[in-house]
């Protein structure tokens, strides 16, 4: 008998996980479209490109981007880069677009009305349970989103290998101070 409850409760314990796990919406489309407009919502979030390279986006308008041998913040209207073991350069973008991180922003939440989505079910990624969805929008090749329970898009695969990028730290990263 008490194997048994063992049992049972461990069942339970993976149903309840992946009914947390799987958005509460009337379809797959609906669902990425969800994700994404969250998505636009955040302050602030982190991208990991396969490759190991990240950047950081902070409302309004700043980005830290790091990755091979570089580094790089662009906080409005100015752009500080360091390459390897060498200082840190202040370079005024005068004629060069800032980063408008709410503009990419705004352009994701419009993008949603553009997606369609099939349901690929419930996969393990990384260690973390994600629900999968392939992807379609005006322009684009198809691609793979993962959302996790908490409705946030967790990552997105293209069809070639190596060519994901993982997002996390949801509202998470204080604004940037210029590092020189």
């Amino acid at each position: 008998v008490s194997v048994t409850r063992s049992i049972a409760a461990s069942a339970l314990a993976v149903l309840v996980t992946l009914a947390s796990a799987v958005p509460a919406s009337a379809s797959a489309t609906d669902d990425v479209r969800a994700a994404m407009i969250k998505f636009a919502a955040l302050s602030s979030c982190r991208m990991t490109m396969d490759d190991g390279s990240t950047m950081d986006f902070v409302k309004p308008n700043s980005v830290h981007m790091s990755g091979k041998g570089m580094e790089m913040y662009t906080i409005g209207s100015t752009m500080y880069v360091k390459h390897g073991a060498r200082g840190w350069t202040k370079i005024q973008t005068h004629g060069i677009a800032p980063a408008h991180v709410d503009d990419w922003m705004r352009t994701n939440r419009e993008r949603a009305n553009d997606v369609s989505a099939t349901d690929l079910g419930m996969r393990s990624v990384r260690g973390e349970t994600l629900h999968a969805y392939r992807m379609t929008s005006k322009g684009n090749k198809p691609s793979t989103v993962y959302i996790g329970g908490d409705g946030f898009v967790r990552r997105v695969e293209g069809d070639q290998p190596g060519h994901g990028v993982t997002f996390s730290n949801f509202n998470g990263i204080a604004p940037f101070r210029a590092p020189v």
